[in-house]
């Protein structure tokens, strides 16, 4: 794929087309592009956004590093930018600022701004009769809303992005109010977005009181009107698993009170790379931190979680996807069936280097089903990877794994 970077951290379905987020050494090197993928095309893959910032300078950081998201929310795509250019580019904050891009509803983003490369415009959520100088349409018509930039002020990080009880959230590490950059607390945030989307505002921290060090909140998931968010602390002493937001029925706005950090027994602390619900259950692949091994657990209630072996040599899991009719796991150097009585391997990889090596917190190999095939995005050239089964597959179901 053209400017693909090193890794493919993530992979979605939007309008008939397949999209990857890339980066190459996230929150550490410059790189991060959005490619899009059409079969048919003459030209299969193409640069759907580039935020590279070509010739800028690179002292601090000149460009992204690194998109870990790219998700299909209400007819279009959101982008969190991990790690921006200059810690932000002063558009609302000049202490620190985080964005996250927003296509418009064809999946198009609205490119960097001239000169130097600089965010976006924000996003247009509803037609406003835009569309008087367009040719051939009458004053005032309807027209599809644009895409741009929402600015995050105060976010050092912007990990992750959901929809939930009707509102955007964005998982963040950033600064607390009446604090300031740079110095004292850093705490882990959601950020709420303003109905606009212009801005996504601090909503809450964790963990309260605020102490000194850095966290962040990660990976975001729904399950049984819960929000659940991964933790990663910094300098690894956060005993909790994850923290689980559950407001009351009849709020639609998550407070600060309605934070509860989990402490999962006999894991502790934990850095979580991947959820996934599905028909029931959720699926929770993480790092524990005492023994820095990677493992998959299901739960069906939410709080009691069981670990999903795998089989020998096929490698830590990566990602976890149900395809047609079967839940399948891509492990370091296996693809395995894990909704049977035993985990059954249906490929095996056999290169002394595999493509979905797992050597990064916060991207690992990730799945999708698009147009009824599986596609893998790869760790080490940024390749995509179709699986073309030796034996005819399951019966056939719906895309799934797209939030």
């Amino acid at each position: 794929a053209p400017m693909a970077l090193q890794r493919i951290c993530d992979l979605t379905v939007h309008k008939d087309a397949l999209y990857a987020a890339h980066a190459r050494q996230p929150l550490g090197i410059d790189g991060a592009t959005i490619t899009r993928y059409q079969p048919e095309q003459p030209k299969p893959f193409a640069v759907a956004f580039d935020w590279n910032r070509p010739g800028e300078p690179t002292k601090g950081g000149g460009a992204g590093q690194g998109f870990l998201r790219v998700h299909s929310i209400d007819g279009r795509l959101y982008v969190p930018d991990a790690d921006p250019p200059y810690n932000g580019l002063g558009l609302a904050e000049y202490g620190t600022e985080g964005y996250v891009f927003v296509s418009a509803e064809d999946g198009h983003f609205a490119p960097p701004r001239y000169p130097h490369f600089r965010p976006p415009a924000p996003p247009d959520l509803v037609s406003k009769g835009h569309d008087e100088r367009v040719p051939g349409k009458p004053p005032g018509a309807a027209m599809p809303a644009w895409g741009g930039a929402a600015v995050l002020p105060r976010a050092y990080h912007v990990i992750d992005a959901i929809r939930y009880r009707g509102h955007l959230y964005a998982s963040t590490g950033s600064v607390p109010p009446k604090e300031r950059a740079w110095s004292g607390p850093s705490p882990g945030a959601l950020h709420m977005a303003a109905p606009d989307l212009a801005r996504w505002n601090y909503a809450l921290g964790y963990p309260t009181p605020y102490q000194n060090g850095v966290w962040r909140l990660t990976y975001l998931t729904r399950f049984k009107g819960r929000l659940y968010a991964g933790i990663q602390d910094y300098d690894g002493r956060d005993p909790n698993s994850y923290v689980l937001f559950a407001p009351p029925e009849g709020r639609d706005v998550v407070e600060q009170a309605d934070t509860h950090p989990v402490a999962v027994p006999g894991i502790g602390g934990a850095m979580t790379v991947r959820w996934y619900a599905d028909r029931g259950k959720l699926y929770w692949l993480a790092f524990g931190l005492a023994g820095r091994d990677m493992k998959l657990r299901v739960t069906e209630d939410g709080d009691h979680w069981k670990e999903i072996a795998m089989p020998d040599g096929a490698g830590r899991p990566t990602d976890i996807v149900r395809y047609k009719d079967a839940l399948v796991v891509l492990t370091e150097r296996s693809l395995v069936r894990v909704d049977g009585a035993e985990p059954l391997v249906l490929a095996e990889i056999n290169d002394k280097k595999s493509p979905f090596v797992l050597d990064d917190y916060f991207c690992s190999a990730p799945l999708s089903v698009y147009r009824n095939e599986l596609y893998a995005g790869g760790q080490r050239d940024g390749a995509l990877f179709k699986w073309v089964p030796e034996a005819p597959a399951p019966a056939t179901a719906p895309d799934a794994g797209a939030p």
